[in-house]
């Protein structure tokens, strides 16, 4: 071993103590000004030459050298995270039989506890795995309308998804539920719903229910031509209009429906007496902070979850008699210490009108003096 060699053992080893990735940085450094030092000392009359070869050589190598240095280091790293995991949960499969047995695939942050929420409370829960994925297979789900979200906690704090699930589940568990998957900013996307059936000519059907921030709300429905129909929300009258020649008609609310659980209600009614002559009806729901969406319906269902209301405040205006248009329309949410009584006083100025929201609400309210706070009550146009 020549002196140069000597020199750079000693350092050598002691980075070897240091770490892998060192010890091989350093048995390339040394290797190739080893390999330098013998040509440059054997043709010193061609210096220039040599030396500006050398110095290429050297740059080479030691890139080359950082290369390998910083692949090594990686792997003694280990695995890097998943590209495509989730910082918050999100839903990728959401399967509901009619028998209410419910499957759910998902991703999340790996090694994350997921929570599945049912309107808000904990059904099941699922560890993600180290990419990220998850899968539950919950209790089966009762009959009725839910909410299903995700939720995590991070740091400290409970996260919630910004997906959530519409479950409408009939009782008759004959027919494959309607689901469908709302996200912010992005239509809602149907996953599920009862198998389609057109409905019969001339018989009235509830189309879609559609809603858009703001307390917009728009419902079309089909009827035979020229039939009159009349758009109920909760009970109360919202406005009239008249099937075109296809059997076509729209009602759309410019403002006011809030958040919550309603009743659509669509009346082919006789013009003259206003007899019934055919109904058709769907629960609707409109979430918090909702963007446009549209939930079509099957056999005069529409879908999503349970509702909330109001009643027109303005007077009722059309392009056409098919396409009716209602500027506003008003609702009231019960606070705690609330009546009928108070409430009609607010909305009228006479308490002794209680019974004109009753009427209007007769879904929600069981016995006229036991109201709960949070409900929302359709307040009919005076």
């Amino acid at each position: 071993m020549n002196v140069t060699a000597m020199r750079l053992a000693i350092p050598l080893l002691a980075l070897a103590a240091g770490g892998t990735a060192a010890f091989v940085f350093g048995i390339r450094q040394t290797q190739q000004i080893l390999g330098a030092n013998a040509p440059l000392m054997a043709t010193a009359p061609s210096a220039a030459p040599a030396q500006d070869q050398e110095k290429n050589q050297d740059k080479t190598a030691l890139t080359k050298a950082q290369t390998e240095t910083a692949a090594l280091s990686n792997a003694l790293a280990g695995p890097s995270p998943p590209s495509g995991a989730a910082a918050l949960p999100e839903f990728d499969v959401v399967n509901i039989e009619p028998t209410g047995e419910t499957v759910v695939a998902g991703r999340a942050p790996p090694g994350a506890t997921v929570e599945l929420l049912r309107n808000g409370e904990v059904h099941d829960r699922a560890v993600a795995d180290k990419s990220g994925q998850f899968v539950m297979v919950p209790r089966p789900l009762p009959p009725g309308n839910y909410d299903l979200t995700l939720r995590i906690t991070r740091d400290g704090k409970q996260v919630t998804s910004k997906q959530s699930v519409a479950v409408a589940l009939e009782a008759a568990a004959r027919e494959r539920p309607m689901v469908a998957l709302m996200a912010p900013d992005k239509p809602i996307r149907v996953l599920s719903q009862p198998a389609a059936a057109a409905p019969a000519a001339g018989k009235i059907a509830v189309a879609a229910v559609e809603t858009e921030p703001g307390g917009k709300l728009h419902v079309s429905g089909q009827a035979a031509p020229g039939a009159t129909v009349r758009l109920y929300l909760n009970d109360s009258l919202i406005a009239s209009a008249t099937a075109d020649a296809a059997g076509h008609l729209s009602v759309t609310i410019n403002k006011g429906v809030a958040a919550g659980n309603y009743q659509v209600r669509l009346d082919e009614v006789d013009p003259g007496s206003g007899k019934v002559r055919a109904r058709a009806e769907v629960p609707f729901n409109v979430p918090d902070a909702t963007t446009t969406a549209s939930i079509p319906a099957s056999s005069g269902r529409a879908v999503a979850t349970a509702p909330r209301l109001a009643a027109a405040t303005a007077t009722a205006a059309s392009s056409s008699p098919s396409a009716v248009i209602v500027p506003k329309i008003a609702t009231t949410t019960v606070a705690r210490g609330d009546s009928l009584w108070r409430i009609s006083q607010r909305a009228f100025g006479a308490g002794q009108r209680y019974a004109v929201i009753y009427r209007a609400n007769q879904r929600q309210i069981r016995n006229p003096n036991l109201i709960y706070p949070g409900q929302v009550f359709v307040v009919p146009a005076r």
